[in-house]
């Protein structure tokens, strides 16, 4: 059941990044007509920042686990994680970047199989299945392993 409610903050936390991810001009630098893929991409590396900052505050308010590990005490549980055990916290820092990357790689497969631009078109239906490719193996799961990682360092320091 944690894990059901890590993956829900993790969505809830990400959901700016999968407003960015579902408008192609945003993401993608190659589809017809005017492309904002600079701004996206600032947008996007930004609202996946916020999403690491605040994964613990939403977690803690979806999954409270009283007094360590709620809404109000998460955000400080994280601090002492990575004050006193930072070797352990880059450790979760480095899970969560290897399955943001895991993802990634997995999009840019399925994108190489079936593009989403076709002749000079986008087809969304293909542009959608990257995205959410992206969005759930990319930041939704990196993000869930990152959070229960350090959910269990927080309850050892």
């Amino acid at each position: 059941m944690r894990f059901v409610r890590a993956v829900l903050s993790a969505v809830v936390a990400t959901l700016p990044v999968l407003v960015i991810l579902l408008i192609p001009a945003l993401v993608r630098g190659d589809v017809p007509g005017d492309s904002l893929a600079g701004i996206g991409g600032t947008l996007l590396n930004g609202a996946f920042i916020a999403a690491v900052i605040l994964i613990p505050t939403v977690n803690g308010w979806l999954d409270p686990e009283v007094p360590d590990w709620t809404s109000a005490t998460a955000m400080a549980a994280t601090g002492r994680v990575w004050r006193h055990r930072i070797w352990l916290a880059l450790l979760a820092v480095l899970a969560l970047l290897a399955i943001f990357a895991a993802g990634q790689t997995a999009a840019y497969l399925l994108g190489q199989n079936s593009p989403a631009v076709v002749d000079g078109e986008l087809d969304y239906s293909r542009f959608l299945a990257q995205e959410l490719v992206v969005y759930l193996f990319g930041y939704v799961l990196s993000l869930t392993t990152y959070v229960l990682i350090i959910r269990v360092l927080a309850r050892r320091t």
